[in-house]
């Protein structure tokens, strides 16, 4: 890894290995190339995707049975981990994207067949995923958002931001409609009580059957917003010049926290205050956005930090083992639900996953996954998923 701590100069610029690599090369990108920051980014990315899979999405006990500390760890992770790494993820999603864009036109081709080869193959992984493990998988809705992106190739910046701000608030309108039509879009699926393979397949077809009727509406336009901010992030070289440029870092950790901690307190206090009964359309929209502007600006918050530690001359070195995990990314998610599904079936865990238990959970999962990682990356280039999936993409010769 001696090439994180001794990377001193932005790579966007003539002369370094990543101009030169976009303007000769048409496959994925070396990893002695890669951005350090990025990879990190990714790790802590998708160790925090696995914190929230455990903690809220295996089925929990009554709340009014939990324990004080039970309560505490719920309390504490739903205001650092919930929201945040997925709109991590989203936003390095959108900026991989169009970094990839760039590298292939900077050769004068055309980056549109490969590009939904990826997310063709992203797709149907994704489906595979969701179907057999895990009925929360973003893979597919990554994909479907990821060829949706491709309109917005072309466009100028100005219109995708503008575009970004109407997805964000599209959600809120769609509510509306619905609520003034009285049309509810789905029913939640109901427990159930059997936990054996047969039963969980039906109970995730049933979740699956809800998910695809809701979250396209209701959740997609603010995911798909998050994406095209990555889009303008990587036409800014955002990502590369926080990593090298320690007053943007600090001014983005100075901006970002104070909204996340005030948006945060917000949402507290009004909860409080502002009655159930009164405005409830005003105050679910007024919450919801107060809440989601705190998940965006903690993000962001977590970016600013990193990139200040992989500034640092030792600090690169020490987080080798989450870089690893970033460049892996694909297949740890996937090992994710491959780990506690089969768990959670043989112990009977499924809706008895108290936050401690979540975490507990989540720990050891991440034990496994972060030795697998440094262990595979040293005898091969790629994690497995992601050689197929630059196979898929670039064929034999990639």
């Amino acid at each position: 890894m001696s090439e994180i701590a001794t990377a001193t100069r932005p790579s966007y610029l003539p002369g370094t290995a990543d101009f030169e690599m976009e303007r000769s090369s048409i496959g994925p990108v070396a990893p002695a190339d890669r951005l350090a920051l990025v990879d990190v980014l990714r790790g802590v990315a998708i160790l925090g995707v696995l914190v929230a899979y455990t903690m809220w999405n295996l089925g929990t006990p009554p709340a009014d049975t939990w324990s004080s500390a039970e309560r505490f760890v719920d309390t504490t992770l739903g205001i650092l981990v919930d929201a945040k790494f997925v709109t991590m993820f989203a936003f390095l999603f959108g900026a991989g994207t169009a970094q990839q864009w760039r590298r292939i036109e900077a050769r004068g081709e055309n980056p549109i067949a490969i590009h939904v080869r990826r997310m063709l193959f992203l797709l149907v992984v994704g489906a595979l995923h969701a179907v057999l493990l895990r009925n929360g998988d973003i893979l597919a809705n990554y994909a479907t958002l990821g060829l949706l992106l491709i309109v917005a190739r072309k466009w100028p910046t100005r219109r995708i931001i503008f575009a970004a701000i109407v997805l964000a608030i599209l959600p809120y309108i769609a509510s509306i409609v619905l609520r003034a039509a009285h049309w509810k879009l789905a029913t939640r699926p109901s427990a159930v009580p059997d936990v054996s393979w047969r039963h969980y397949w039906a109970d995730n077809l049933a979740w699956l059957r809800y998910w695809y009727l809701t979250l396209p509406l209701l959740s997609w336009p603010r995911i798909f917003a998050i994406i095209l901010i990555g889009v303008v992030a990587d036409r800014t070289r955002f990502l590369t010049r926080i990593a090298f440029d320690r007053r943007l870092a600090l001014r983005t950790l100075g901006i970002a926290l104070p909204i996340a901690i005030v948006s945060r307190v917000a949402v507290t206090l009004v909860a409080g205050w502002w009655s159930v009964r009164q405005w409830p359309m005003a105050r679910g929209v007024t919450l919801d956005q107060t809440y989601w502007i705190s998940a965006w600006s903690l993000a962001a918050t977590y970016i600013a930090a990193f990139a200040l530690l992989c500034q640092r001359s030792t600090w690169p070195a020490r987080l080798a083992w989450l870089r690893a995990v970033g460049r892996m990314a694909f297949t740890n998610y996937l090992l994710q639900a491959a780990i506690v599904v089969p768990v959670c079936l043989a112990l009977g865990l499924f809706d008895a996953v108290t936050p401690t238990r979540g975490l507990l959970l989540a720990l050891t999962v991440a034990a496994l996954e972060i030795p697998f990682s440094v262990w595979w990356l040293r005898r091969f280039r790629y994690g497995p998923v992601e050689w197929l999936w630059r196979r898929a993409a670039y064929g034999a010769g990639f």
